[in-house]
C-alpha cells in the first residue's frame, strides 16, 4: 500500500508596525537646562540643524541660550542612533553685568549682556556689581536707569569721579594804564602801526604800580572709589629783587610802588621806573646828553650834539645834524634836517654833517632830510624823506596811508616787511633804492636768542641735578645752599621763558618777510631800484600806483 506525503505550508505571520524615531525637548528639574532626548526607531524623518531649531522654537524654547556644539552633536547622533540618549543643548541665562574701572579710577563702565530666558538686569544688580568693585562715589543714576530700560549696554559710564581743580598760580597785575612794552605788537597782517605813539606815561613817587594776586589752593577731587585726590596749590608770584626805581610797599607787601617819579616800564616779574629829564633845547649850553631814562626836549636839537638814553627821546621841534641814540622810541614833532649828503662810504666830514638816529623800537617824525636812521621796529614819516638812509626791522611808511601824501626821494629805504609811500623817486630821476624782504639783524638776533636759550637750558639742567642731590642728601648740604639753588632755579626759568618768547617773536617776523612788498599809492618815477628777497628790478619809466611783490622768484608790479 502506497504511503501519502503532505507538504505543510505555514501561513506568513503578521509584521509588527514600524516605530518612528522620537525627539523630546524638556527642561531639567531645576528649570535651568534644556535637554534633548532621542528614542531610536526604524522610521527616521529628515533631520538637520534648521529642523532642530524650528522644533526648539515651536516648543517655546527659542529664547534660551543654545549651545552650538551640542546642537551639531545632536544632529549627528540622531541619524545613527541605535539606543536612547539625552544631550544638554541649551540653558536659561540671566542678564550678565561686567564692571570696568579706568586706570585713574575716575570712571566706572558697565557692560550688560541681555538675558536668555532668564531675568533682565535690575538697578540693584548694577549697583551690587559696582559695590563689589568698591565703587562708592559718583553714580550716574540716569545712565543706570537707561541701561535697565534697554536691558543691555557696552562699556557705558555709570560712575564718574570729581576732577581735581589745581590751584591757579599767583600773578602780578599792572595798575598803570598805557604802559609801553618794549616789543612790537602785530595786527592780523603782521604789520605794526606806531604812527600814534602817544605821550610819555609818568608816575609819582609812592604811586602803586603793580599788585600781587595770591595763588589759590585749588579744590581736591574724588575718584569713584571715594578716594580723595589732593589739589596742587598754585605757585605764588613774587616781585623781582632790586627793581630800578620801584620797591615793595612797606605798608602792604602785596603792592609795588614807585620809589622815584618817572616813566614806568614793564620788566620781568615787576615794573621799573625810569627817571625823565626835561630840557628846553640841546645845544652847547647843555652839552651832550647821556642819560639812563627818558629825555623830553620841548625845542630843537642843534647840529653836532648827541643824546644817548636808555629810554625814549621826545623832541618838540627839529633835529639838525645831531646824533640820537635811544633804547626805546624816538618821536620828533618837527623833523630832521642834516647838513650833508648821504654817501655810501662817507668820510669823517660828511659823516658829521648828516643826522644820525638809532633807536630800539620805533621812529616818528614829520619829515627827514639828509639823515641815517636805523630802528628795531618801524619808521613813520608824515610828509617827506629826502636823500636819507632808512633801515627798519619791521616797516617804513611815509605819509598817512590813503591820503596820497608822502614821498621818498633819493637815498635808501630798507625794511623787512613793507615800504609804503604815495610817491617814490622824483621827476628829475634822482636814484632811489627800496629794499624789502631781507634783514640780517633779525637772523643774528634769532641766532643769539637760540644760543642764549640753549646755554640757559644747560645751566638749568645742572641746577636741577644739584637740587635733586640736595633732596636726596639733606644732611650733607647747608640750608643756605639749598635756598640759593632754588632761587637760581627760578631765575633761570624766568630767563628761559623770556628767551623763548623772544625767539618765537623773531621767528614770526622772519616768516612774515616772505610776503614783503613795496606799495606805491600814487606815482613811481624812473631810476628807482626795487629789491625784494635779493631780486632786483629797475624802474625806467614813470608809472602810476601799484604794489611790488615777489611771485615765483620774480618781482612783479601790479
Amino acid at each position: 500500500m502506497a504511503e501519502e506525503s503532505a507538504a505543510v505550508v505555514e501561513s506568513p505571520t503578521e509584521e509588527s508596525p514600524a516605530q518612528e524615531q522620537q525627539l523630546t525637548l524638556a527642561l531639567s528639574e531645576d528649570g535651568r537646562k534644556l535637554l534633548a532626548s532621542v528614542s531610536p526607531g526604524s522610521v527616521k524623518t529628515p533631520f538637520d540643524l534648521a529642523t532642530l531649531k524650528q522644533e526648539i522654537d515651536a516648543q517655546g524654547y527659542g529664547q534660551l541660550f543654545l549651545i552650538d556644539a551640542a546642537l551639531n552633536q545632536l544632529v549627528k547622533q540622531y541619524a545613527s542612533a541605535s539606543a536612547p540618549f539625552t544631550l544638554e543643548i541649551g540653558e536659561v541665562r540671566d542678564a550678565g553685568v561686567k564692571v570696568e574701572l579706568a586706570p585713574d579710577k575716575m570712571t566706572a563702565w558697565i557692560s550688560v549682556t541681555p538675558p536668555y530666558g532668564g531675568t533682565a538686569v535690575t538697578t540693584e544688580q548694577i549697583r551690587s556689581a559696582l559695590v563689589e568693585k568698591q565703587v562708592t562715589f559718583g553714580f550716574l543714576d540716569e545712565a543706570i536707569e537707561q541701561i535697565v530700560a534697554t536691558g543691555e549696554a557696552t562699556r557705558q559710564p555709570v560712575a564718574q569721579g570729581r576732577a581735581v581743580v589745581n590751584g591757579e598760580d599767583g600773578k602780578l597785575q599792572c595798575l598803570i594804564e598805557m604802559v609801553k612794552q618794549r616789543h612790537p605788537h602785530f595786527d592780523e597782517q603782521g604789520v605794526a602801526d606806531y604812527r600814534d605813539l602817544g605821550g610819555i606815561v609818568t608816575v609819582h613817587q609812592g604811586e602803586r604800580l603793580m599788585q600781587k594776586i595770591p595763588a589759590t589752593l585749588g579744590e581736591p577731587g574724588e575718584n569713584v572709589l571715594g578716594q580723595t585726590i589732593p589739589a596742587k596749590p598754585g605757585k605764588e608770584a613774587a616781585f623781582a629783587a632790586q627793581l630800578k626805581g620801584a620797591l615793595v610797599d612797606p605798608q602792604d607787601p602785596a603792592f609795588l610802588i614807585a620809589e622815584i617819579p618817572g616813566q614806568p616800564l614793564l620788566v620781568n616779574n615787576g615794573m621799573a621806573v625810569e627817571p625823565t629829564i626835561n630840557l628846553a633845547t640841546v645845544d652847547l649850553t647843555t652839552g651832550n646828553i647821556d642819560f639812563e631814562g627818558t629825555v623830553n626836549i620841548s625845542g630843537d636839537v642843534h647840529a653836532g650834539m648827541s643824546i644817548r638814553t636808555t629810554g625814549d627821546i621826545h623832541v618838540g621841534g627839529t633835529v639838525e645834524a645831531a646824533i640820537l641814540d635811544a633804547g626805546g622810541d624816538v618821536v620828533i614833532k618837527g623833523g630832521i634836517i642834516g647838513h650833508g649828503e648821504i654817501h655810501t662810504h662817507p668820510d669823517d666830514k660828511n659823516r658829521s654833517m648828516i643826522a644820525r638816529v638809532h633807536c630800539g623800537t620805533s621812529f616818528s617824525a614829520r619829515f627827514v632830510e639828509n639823515a641815517s636812521i636805523e630802528v628795531g621796529d618801524s619808521i613813520m614819516v608824515d610828509e617827506l624823506v629826502m636823500q636819507s638812509e632808512l633801515a627798519a626791522v619791521n616797516q617804513i611808511v611815509v605819509g598817512k596811508p590813503g591820503s596820497g601824501q608822502g614821498r621818498i626821494m633819493g637815498g635808501v629805504a630798507e625794511a623787512t616787511l613793507l615800504v609804503q609811500a604815495a610817491t617814490i623817486g622824483s621827476p628829475s630821476g634822482v636814484k632811489t633804492r627800496v629794499i624789502v624782504g631781507t634783514n640780517p639783524y633779525l637772523h643774528e638776533k634769532l641766532r643769539q636768542a637760540g644760543k642764549l636759550l640753549e646755554a640757559k637750558s644747560k645751566e638749568l639742567d645742572e641746577v636741577v641735578k644739584l637740587i635733586k642731590f640736595i633732596e636726596d642728601h639733606p644732611d650733607r648740604i647747608k640750608p643756605e645752599i639749598k635756598l640759593k639753588a632754588e632761587n637760581t632755579f627760578q631765575a633761570l626759568l624766568d630767563v628761559i621763558e623770556l628767551a623763548r618768547q623772544d625767539k618765537d617773536e623773531l621767528t614770526k617776523q622772519l616768516e612774515l618777510s616772505v610776503d614783503a612788498k613795496v606799495i606805491v599809492e600814487k606815482t613811481l618815477f624812473g631810476n628807482v631800484q626795487i629789491e625784494i628777497g635779493g631780486k632786483v628790478h629797475w624802474v625806467d619809466l614813470q608809472r602810476s600806483s601799484g604794489t611790488f611783490s615777489l611771485k615765483e622768484d620774480e618781482i612783479v608790479f601790479e
